[in-house]
Parts: C-alpha cells; structure tokens; sequence
C-alpha cells in the first residue's frame, strides 16, 4: 500500500511538471512572437511616417508651383491649403520624433532613417 502511494504521488509529481513546463515553453514562445512582431511593426512604422512626411512636402513643392487663379483654389485659398499641409506635416514630425524617443521603439528603427526630423529637412517647408 505504500509503494502503491508513493507510485501514485511520482506519477502526479511528474504530471504537474511536465504541465507546468509545456505551459512555461508555449508562454515564452509567445512572448518571442509578440516581440518580433512589435519590432517589425516599430521598423515598419517609423518607414511609413517618414515616407508619409516626403509626400507632404511633394505636394506643398506641387502646390507652390501652381497659380493661384487655379481652379483648385476656388473653395479653398493657396495660403490656405499650404497651411493646412503644413500644419499636418508638423504632426507627422512631432510623431516620429516622439516615437524615435521612447527607447523600445528606437531600437527598431532602420539605420538609414534620421534619429530625428525637422521641418528643415523638407525642402518646400
């Protein structure tokens, strides 16, 4: 009887282990997972918000070129629409260097992109 117990006791002992084990590995794996993906989420990201800030300033050079007796300034005035771009070029900077900040982020960053922008940086600012 007490050979039996002590059997019985090991077969538990060794049933929460190896539980506890495949629960502890399939945990650490999806920690790997979700940092992976936050990375390359992090790296893609910061590519975008800075292709985003590129095609801001696109169009602010496209839009200085036009006359402002165009048509498409008929609802909304060239100073207007230069202003508008602006302001929301000065978003997407404030964003980026925001995010370039936080130290988590950072590290994900691709090595060709700036640590930070300025308006400087975009020529028809």
């Amino acid at each position: 009887m007490k050979y039996v117990a002590i059997i019985i006791l090991a077969i538990i002992g060794i049933s929460v282990f190896s539980f506890t084990m495949t629960t502890c590995n399939n945990a650490s794996d999806q920690a790997q997972e979700h940092v992976i993906k936050n990375s390359f989420n992090s790296y893609e990201e910061f590519q975008e918000i800075y292709n985003t800030c590129q095609k801001l300033n696109t169009d602010l050079c496209n839009i200085k070129e036009v006359p402002e007796s165009d048509k498409m300034f008929d609802q909304f005035s060239k100073s207007q629409r230069i202003t508008g771009i602006r302001q929301t070029l000065n978003r997407w900077i404030e964003e980026y260097n925001g995010k370039s900040k936080m130290w988590n982020r950072s590290l994900w960053k691709s090595k060709q992109l700036p640590y930070q922008l300025s308006t400087s940086d975009f020529s028809c600012y």
